[in-house]
């Protein structure tokens, strides 16, 4: 059902584009941002550059961490970035925009005077007789002065040395085991005052530990007293600094030390943010973590100086608006742009309004700038996502749908025909295809088509690690969608996809039918009654669609409407049936892949799979390719297939018999119709004539009808062609039998690249049936084209 608009072209132009790049965002970047999911910028270049003209117009919505603006920036892009977190567009403002940098290290300086000695002396520690100090201490917190003395094990507590040190110590260690000095630091650094402490209560949210019945809805929960203090002590000298772009820096790499200030589990990411951790506690040093996000927020700027702006909110290449997307462009209808490139939230991800709860908070108490940090009803009813969060009655799945729908109508409004939509994102749980349904078919109701998804590995993909379809799809992907003309697009009525509606309409109709051909006439003349009857005006554009989705989906041979053997009817036919064909299309995908690339990984056949028999748009075929039994049938196939590259990391063609030349062509993954093709070959080649397909609505067991002169008489043969890997079993050779008596033929035959079995041949030999089987067939072949063709069938 998909529209024939050069998606192989568009998808050979991103693969080719991303083929020797690494999937990796640099460790600046790492090392800066406290976001999630950052994109790779060299990833995001490499696809903007293949998919746009110099100085085209790139958009991103939802713009997030600025890796979108990175990129455009390295290729040369004109480019607008839109944030609606008021939070994360601060943080992009201050990395983006220039700052004096002598003025910034000498107010640096200043607080590093001021405060860092009375800040080290809470962490003030002995170890050997000689003064050092705490940079991290391991410790379980549920059990008050015994989780310190000895805490619960791991990795990094060795000989029981819990206290990581700033300073190396004489002996050359840098840890130690907590002791009584340091429990009394803890009882001294108790009895300074924390109460300017922020203590405001969080929005709930259980996906992101925000829940009441641990107490971690209240800010303070999970920050350490000697922290609170440490923090409180930066912030004051932080805040006595004349208002400026450097000041604001500051302000900014102190909280991003938030994260890491707070009692973390050991190893932790900021995935559990708001985790309020009992056992395996980490509590970090905060002098040492402000100085560290100071030194990094400086190097990023050092290493990104030739993108940086004087004004993220009016640079001459780019811009950065704080807004909503929707509110901003209709603002600006005036506004084309040559891509949209984004990573829109995904149902799955954390509400960004949520999760930066932590950083906006403390800057809506403590920057110049409180009022603009606030969390209004208006940005959080305008953020696209599902959340549980109590105070967001509302954002259930239907209104993420409600708001796709609404996207796709924006980006439509802002693109010009033949402009694509790219979306970055992870596709590894069920849940995400049911939505990515849902999204491709809210992108085709207003005017776009879904082009290709390409997978971007953090790291080459093996063997090993591509041993299951659940483990092939976590990795992240690049999916492309491109508007269409006006003449081209989806005809949808009431909200659903007519032409969806169609396909199902004709399998039903090839389904019912016997002698009489379902022809495109017919399926015409019946679309437009149905049509005509919902009030929709019939005219040569929808008689058009009409027969170009029939094309696109069924085999017609003239007039002859049939069903397609390189196609999954998935809403029609039965699970078993459905795995039953998917099983003998795998070789020809196999076949393809090679013939394309050389190699390839699983990941390429399953999303080979995907695309090419659903469109990337049904459950069911997933389904098929998540069930372990399947998985393992179609694992054994393709290792039958193929032999592993030297490296052992892919699939290659499989080493050819020595008296076969290296282009030979494979059987046993060639095209149904070209196994056909070659079929209908062989038996001119054997001199039978008038050698033609049999039309027909459905495939009723014969695919050839030959003549064979036997002196003056001639006979009727009818041939069934089956380019299967497993073997044809007895239901095949029955309906062909039938079909011999139904057309009042003579002789019938069943040509296969593999073998039949024992009820098959049982069947062949009381009702006279020749069968030809995978080696039989290639002993014909090399009669008449020597070493053209070979069966990677046989063993």
């Amino acid at each position: 059902m998909k529209k024939k608009i050069g998606t192989q072209n568009i998808t050979k132009k991103v693969n080719d584009a991303l083929s020797d790049v690494e999937n990796k965002v640099p460790r600046t970047i790492k090392e800066t941002y406290t976001f999630k999911g950052r994109k790779a910028p060299e990833i995001l270049a490499e696809v903007i550059s293949s998919l746009t003209d110099d100085n085209a117009y790139i958009l991103d919505p939802f713009l997030g961490s600025g890796m979108t603006l990175i990129a455009s920036q390295k290729v040369n892009r004109k480019f607008l970035g839109i944030e609606l977190d008021n939070y994360t567009y601060s943080i992009d403002k201050t990395l983006f925009e220039k700052v004096d940098s002598e003025k910034l290290e000498e107010y640096f300086q200043k607080i590093r005077d001021k405060v860092k000695d009375s800040v080290m002396y809470l962490y003030e520690t002995e170890y050997n007789g000689e003064k050092n100090y705490i940079k991290k201490i391991l410790f379980d917190r549920k059990n008050g002065k015994e989780g310190y003395f000895n805490p619960q094990s791991n990795r990094e507590i060795k000989n029981k040395r819990n206290v990581i040190l700033v300073k190396k110590a004489s002996d050359g260690n840098k840890a130690k085991k907590f002791d009584k000095i340091d429990w009394n630091k803890i009882q001294e650094v108790n009895k300074i005052d924390e109460s300017p402490f922020p203590k405001d209560i969080y929005f709930e949210n259980s996906r992101i530990n925000i829940t009441k019945s641990t107490g971690a809805d209240k800010y303070g929960e999970i920050f350490s007293h000697r922290n609170k203090v440490a923090l409180l002590m930066i912030q004051n000298e932080i805040s006595k600094l004349p208002t400026s772009k450097e000041k604001e820096f500051l302000q900014q790499a102190l909280v991003a030390s938030l994260s890491l200030a707070r009692i973390a589990m050991y190893g932790s990411s900021t995935d559990i943010l708001y985790h309020v951790i009992r056992e395996k506690a980490q509590d970090m040093n905060v002098w040492c973590l402000f100085e560290s996000r100071y030194k990094k927020f400086v190097k990023f700027q050092t290493e990104y100086r030739d993108i940086l702006t004087n004004d993220i909110s009016n640079g001459s290449r780019y811009k950065v608006v704080n807004a909503d997307y929707y509110e901003y462009l209709q603002e600006n209808k005036n506004l084309i742009f040559d891509a949209i490139i984004t990573d829109f939230p995904y149902t799955d991800q954390v509400p960004y309004l949520e999760r930066n709860q932590m950083f906006r908070i403390w800057l809506n108490h403590f920057d110049d700038d409180k009022e603009y940090f606030g969390l209004t009803d208006k940005m959080l009813d305008s953020e696209v996502v599902v959340t549980n969060a109590t105070k967001r009655k509302g954002k259930d799945l239907d209104n993420y749908y409600r708001d796709i729908d609404k996207m796709f109508r924006t980006f439509s409004e802002h693109l010009e025909v033949g402009s694509p939509v790219i979306i970055f994102t992870k596709l590894g749980k069920k849940k995400y295809f049911n939505v990515f349904a849902h999204i491709v078919d809210y992108a085709r109701k207003n005017g776009f088509e879904y082009t290709f998804r390409v997978g971007v590995e953090k790291n080459d993909p093996t063997l090993r690690k591509q041993s299951a379809y659940k483990n092939t799809l976590i990795n992240e992907v690049v999916i492309g969608f491109e508007k269409l003309p006006e003449n081209k697009r989806y005809l949808y009525i009431d909200n659903r996809n007519y032409e969806s509606k169609l396909v199902d309409d004709v399998y039903r109709a090839l389904k019912k039918v016997d002698d009489t051909p379902y022809t495109m006439t017919t399926a015409v003349s019946n679309a437009k009654k149905e049509l005509t009857k919902k009030g929709i005006h019939f005219n040569k554009r929808i008689q058009d669609l009409i027969v170009e989705v029939i094309n696109n989906n069924f085999y017609v041979d003239g007039q002859d409407i049939q069903l397609d053997k390189t196609k999954l009817y998935l809403d029609q036919e039965d699970e078993d049936t459905l795995f039953k064909k998917i099983y003998e299309l795998v070789p020809f995908y196999i076949g393809k892949l090679l013939k394309q690339k050389g190699k390839f990984v699983l990941e390429d056949l399953y999303v080979e799979l995907i695309d090419e028999l659903s469109d990337g748009n049904n459950q069911t075929l997933y389904d098929l390719l998540n069930d372990d039994d399947n998985i393992k049938e179609i694992d054994n196939l393709v290792t039958d297939k193929t032999d592993r590259s030297s490296d052992g990391k892919y699939y290659i063609k499989k080493q050819l018999p020595k008296d076969f030349n290296e282009d030979a062509i494979d059987v046993a993954t060639m095209d149904p119709y070209d196994f056909e093709d070659l079929c209908k070959t062989l038996l001119e080649c054997e001199n039978y004539a008038d050698v033609h397909r049999k039309g027909g609505s459905g495939d009723m067991g014969v695919d050839i009808v030959a003549k064979w002169f036997n002196g003056n008489e001639s006979e009727i043969w009818l041939v069934q062609c089956k380019r299967w890997v497993s073997n044809v079993d007895a239901t095949p050779i029955q309906r062909l039998v039938s079909e011999r008596e139904r057309l009042g033929a003579n002789k019938i035959a069943c040509y296969t690249t593999s073998d039949y079995s024992k009820d098959a041949k049982k069947v062949a030999r009381l009702q006279n049936v020749e069968l030809v089987d995978g080696k039989e067939l290639l002993i014909k072949l090399n009669k008449y084209f020597p070493g053209k063709y070979y069966n990677s069938n046989l063993k």
